[in-house]
This record gives structure tokens, C-alpha cells and sequence, in this order.
């Protein structure tokens, strides 16, 4: 009778198995600590652009004017269009809603990563290029808010010294309009000092969040069966 060789998944599965067992009990241990401390170092690095109550109570109040001021426009874009009839007070309190709701997010969208971001000539620099960039941005931007908050106060004050209201009858005062800017422009500095200090302590304060490029289920389960996707 014959003798049957061995096929190739035979050797195959015993050089497997002699490879597993040649793994040194130290190498193991070493590729242990080495996991576990890149897991401590992400877990001591604070994630950048948390908000904070009073930030959310902020966002949540520019959400409302922002509907708000979207609700008006609605109404009278329909009675103007179809009822025939215009409301006196839509467009300025519109344009009210908005100039706030869009200063009082200044900061918060700083935090959220939604400023725009020029990052193909950064990320080709060293580590401490990119640090060094990262702080230069923070204090242009710390600059800019300095410059807007003090340069719009003596506005406001001058529309409430002179009692200055708007043209419609509403006669809403000028200068509760014109505080958005001081205000927006100190949201904007906080941002900014607040980047600041994690770009100098940790890292990139602008880096966008992570993408999850992990495939989904149904898709690995199809490629391991190779069917279609559709």
C-alpha cells in the first residue's frame, strides 16, 4: 500500500504552531507594558473642545434665536406671498436674532472643530514646527478677538448714550444689538487662550476627531462570504 504524504496545510499548520511557541515570554510582557502605556498616555491627554455647562447653556440659547429668527422669516415669506399681508417688525427682528446667535457661537464653534483649518504644509513640519504654528495661530486669533471686543465697546457705548433705537416702530435700542460684538469677541479670546494652552501642554488643539474607519459588520461579513454588497 502506498504511503500518503502530507499535504501543504499539514506543514503549514506545524510551522504555525512551532512559530507560536518560539514567542518569548518577554516579548509578550514587553508588547503588554507597551499597550498599556500608549492606553495610559491616552487617557491622561485631555480631549480638546469639551463643553462645559455654561458653553452649553450658550449654544442652547443661540439655537433658540437662530430657530427663532428661521420661524419669523417662514411666517412672513407665507403672509407676504399668499395672505398678502407684511409684518413691520419681521425684518429687523430677523436680522436681531441672527447677529446674536451668530456672536454668541463664535467661540463654541471653535471647540466643536468647525473653524476652517490649512493643514498640508503644517503637518510636513517637525513636531515642534507644528508646535510652534499651532501657537502662532492661537495668538493671531487671541489678537483678532482683543481687537474686535475693544474696537465695537465705544459703539455701544455711543448708541446708549444717545438713547439711539431702530428706524422700525419697534424702536428696539441699537446698542443691545451692537453688545454682540464685545461679547462674541470675548468668546473668541477664551477659545483661543483655551487652545492655547493645549497646544503649549499636549498637542494640535485644531486636529479634527478621529474617523471611525472601522467597516461595518454587514460589509465584513459579506467580503468574508465574497458576495455582493447589493
Amino acid at each position: 500500500m502506498p504511503m500518503r504524504l502530507p499535504s501543504w496545510k499539514t506543514y503549514a499548520r506545524s510551522v504555525s504552531m512551532m512559530a507560536s511557541n518560539l514567542e518569548s515570554p518577554a516579548l509578550t510582557s514587553a508588547q503588554a507594558q507597551s499597550g498599556k502605556a500608549v492606553q495610559t498616555a491616552a487617557a491622561t491627554t485631555p480631549v480638546f473642545g469639551t463643553l462645559g455647562r455654561l458653553s452649553r447653556l450658550t449654544l442652547g440659547l443661540a439655537t433658540v434665536l437662530a430657530l427663532g429668527a428661521t420661524l419669523i422669516m417662514i411666517v412672513e415669506g407665507f403672509s407676504r406671498y399668499v395672505l398678502n399681508v407684511s409684518y413691520f417688525w419681521a425684518e429687523e427682528s430677523v436680522r436681531f436674532l441672527m447677529v446674536w446667535a451668530f456672536f454668541l457661537t463664535l467661540g463654541i464653534a471653535g471647540f466643536r472643530q468647525y473653524h476652517i483649518r490649512t493643514e498640508l504644509l503644517v503637518q510636513r513640519l517637525p513636531l515642534m514646527a507644528q508646535r510652534a504654528v499651532w501657537l502662532l495661530s492661537c495668538f493671531a486669533g487671541m489678537g483678532f478677538a482683543l481687537i474686535l471686543a475693544y474696537s465695537s465697546i465705544p459703539q455701544v457705548q455711543r448708541f446708549y448714550s444717545m438713547g439711539m433705537v431702530s428706524e422700525s416702530s419697534l424702536e428696539l435700542p441699537m446698542w443691545l444689538l451692537f453688545l454682540a460684538m464685545p461679547v462674541g469677541g470675548v468668546a473668541l479670546f477664551v477659545y483661543y487662550a483655551c487652545a492655547a494652552w493645549y497646544a503649549w501642554r499636549w498637542g494640535d488643539p485644531f486636529a479634527p476627531e478621529p474617523v471611525d474607519e472601522a467597516p461595518d459588520a454587514s460589509v465584513t461579513a459579506a467580503l468574508s462570504r465574497q458576495e455582493p454588497l447589493l
